[in-house]
């Protein structure tokens, strides 16, 4: 079989991460296939295509490529009809062209189908209007250019369904970075205030992430619990929040950190805190319940769509309840232990990337017999 691995949409995080392990892992499988893999400029950077077999052929775009959708398109028509393939698989859509070849796409745009989130409340008119605008846009090119969708959770797949009536559509969840299961790579991390009780919170500075929520969360178990022995541990950079200083006691904030020093903040952390109004998957729920943390997490579909029992849910913008969660997962020990027990027990359903692998395989095959 002759595979183009579309990758031309990748941009940062999370895309480039599935993208790059999928990768790898088609080299591990060592099939007959001839894959033709399209890297968008930023996948090119961060991905070394050294030592792979005479079977897989790259092609790096350059950065016009990234700025320019229609660049982007006309490049891929081009590379499509030369190589003419079995099959293309866009990892993350949508494709802003129609193929003459049969096309798996991958959906990982929570903005489209979760309109119910409260995110969406903090926006003014005009960015109401343009995020609406852009969705609609992008929900047209997905099931104009698609043969079949590939969805991250079930919740994800039959949101879209509902807005769409597109039914060509898969679910292959996503899967821990393997760099979790080998602790051999794992680097140590140093976290200051050791006496404090660590509540970790993984993410970037997006609004939807609903980072804001922290410092009313933490005037209320001050205020109102009385408990002053507690720590927020925030991956982004101080001056990325501007909290005034006085939740500088309750909060360290120390930027991005690489896969490799994961484990470690898991490891030193109580508590596992994903307050998030907007996805499609967090790989986040799976890092905590893998690392046997217990999770409080915004109550949302795609939160219980991967976690299932092994989290304690909130509204997602209300303080009172955040606080009494973490409260009370700070002081009982076998509450939470109760929590990691489940987690660890979730955690098992998504397999490894080895397993998503074979399942987009076996999805590209499916699709082009039926092409």
């Amino acid at each position: 079989m002759k595979y183009i691995i579309d990758n031309s949409n990748l941009y940062a995080g999370g895309g480039i991460q599935v993208g790059t392990s999928f990768i790898n892992d088609l080299n591990k499988l060592n099939l007959p296939n001839e894959y033709h893999i399209i890297q968008s400029f930023n996948m090119s950077k961060s991905f070394v295509n050294v030592g792979f077999p005479d079977n897989f052929k790259f092609y790096n775009l350059d950065e016009k490529s990234q700025k320019s959708i229609r660049f982007r398109s006309l490049t891929m028509r081009r590379l499509e009809n030369i190589i003419a393939p079995d099959c293309i698989f866009t990892v993350f859509g949508p494709s802003y062209h129609k193929s003459k070849f049969p096309k798996v796409v991958g959906f990982a745009i929570g903005h489209i189908i979760y309109r119910d989130s409260p995110y969406f409340k903090t926006l003014n008119i005009r960015e109401k209007f343009k995020n609406f605008l852009t969705c609609e846009i992008k929900k047209i090119f997905f099931k104009k250019n698609s043969d079949a969708l590939i969805f991250e959770t079930n919740d994800a797949m039959s949101r879209f369904e509902n807005i769409s009536k597109f039914k060509e559509n898969y679910v292959v969840g996503n899967t821990i970075n393997e760099i979790f299961l080998e602790s051999s790579k794992w680097e140590s991390v140093f976290l200051r205030n050791e006496n404090k009780k660590k509540i970790l919170v993984v993410a970037a500075n997006y609004p939807h992430k609903n980072l804001k929520i922290i410092p009313f969360i933490i005037d209320n178990l001050i205020t109102q619990k009385k408990i002053h022995d507690f720590e927020f541990v925030i991956t982004v950079e101080p001056e990325e929040l501007s909290f005034p200083d006085c939740y500088n006691d309750y909060i360290q904030c120390i930027g991005k950190v690489s896969l490799e020093k994961l484990p470690s903040l898991y490891k030193q952390s109580m508590i596992v805190f994903i307050p998030t109004l907007l996805e499609i998957f967090s790989a986040t729920y799976l890092e905590a319940m893998y690392m046997s943390k217990a999770i409080v997490a915004s109550d949302m579909g795609f939160s219980r769509d991967i976690c299932g029992d092994a989290a304690l849910y909130c509204e997602p913008i209300n303080i009172d309840e955040y606080a009494n969660a973490i409260f009370t997962l700070l002081g009982n020990a076998k509450l939470r232990h109760d929590f990691e027990k489940k987690g660890l027990s979730q955690v098992l359903k998504f397999g490894s990337s080895m397993d998503r692998t074979k399942m987009y395989l076996d999805i590209m095959h499916q699709v082009s017999e039926e092409f």
